[in-house]
């Protein structure tokens, strides 16, 4: 009963992201794709780059698979679905109208909520005074972070901008950074960049690093990949240090 209460308590504070299954996702996907096909610049892939995204789509999710753990549920907010449109964008190889996204939230009843969380949850069960609630909440730490994974990023930015900001050297990662969080007012973010992104031009401001394809307008390649996260320190600190990022670089086309 007590669990209960908590996991209740977690919900009503409304730190939980909202629950978005795989099928569920493809249905709103699906909707977007047919208003998507009455835009111009929407066609359907070539088979060479049909080929080239459903090799990529199951390489990420291999990926992002290693992020599940006992700790952590997962809520699949965007998916690239079979019957994805391309851009035509003239300044990169391949373009796409989807992306991929999913939310971690921390399982309640978990060794990590019970450690993190549950003790102030109880707390704020049997108070009712506001301004002790309010110092209770202060205390929580973040409960969720995001991942979000784009490929054939013409420009990445990065801030603070690396003369200020250490490479995190993460084994696979061209380059990786802590950069400022904009998405939550609490937590942390990163991002990393795979690819041929080394030689990339820094420009500095929105734009940061610009980067140069070797593949020409069109082709079925895709040459880098950008993934953010956004949120909880503790999942983002166990997904930069535990999962395998070399095995992104196996999405990239040679």
């Amino acid at each position: 009963m007590q669990k209960t209460k908590i996991a209740l308590a977690l919900l009503l504070l409304t730190f939980a992201a909202t629950a978005v299954s795989r099928s569920t996702a493809q249905s709103s996907n699906t909707a977007a794709i047919a208003r998507a096909r009455k835009e111009p610049h929407l066609r359907s892939p070539t088979p060479a780059e049909a080929a080239v995204i459903t090799h990529y789509r199951q390489v990420i999710h291999e990926v992002l698979d290693q992020l599940h753990t006992d700790d952590w549920d997962e809520s699949v907010d965007f998916d690239i679905e079979e019957n994805v449109l391309v851009s035509n964008d003239p300044y990169v190889p391949l373009n796409l109208d989807q992306m991929m996204q999913c939310t971690y939230t921390v399982r309640p009843g978990s060794k990590l909520f019970e450690h993190d969380y549950a003790s102030i949850y109880t707390k704020l069960q049997y108070t009712h005074d506001l301004n002790e609630m309010q110092e209770l909440s202060k205390q929580l730490k973040f409960n969720r972070f995001t991942v979000e994974v784009h490929f054939d990023a013409l420009t990445q930015g990065v801030n603070p901008p690396p003369g200020k900001n250490a490479d995190l050297h993460l084994p696979g990662a061209a380059m990786a950074y802590r950069i400022h969080n904009y998405k939550y007012d609490k937590g942390e973010s990163a991002v990393l960049l795979f690819g041929g992104w080394t030689p990339a031009m820094w420009r500095g401001g929105n734009e940061g690093y610009r980067y140069t394809f070797k593949h020409a307008f069109r082709d079925p390649a895709i040459e880098n990949v950008v993934i953010q996260f956004d949120g909880a320190e503790s999942g983002i600190e166990n997904a930069l240090q535990n999962v395998n990022w070399r095995h992104v670089n196996d999405a990239l086309t040679p």
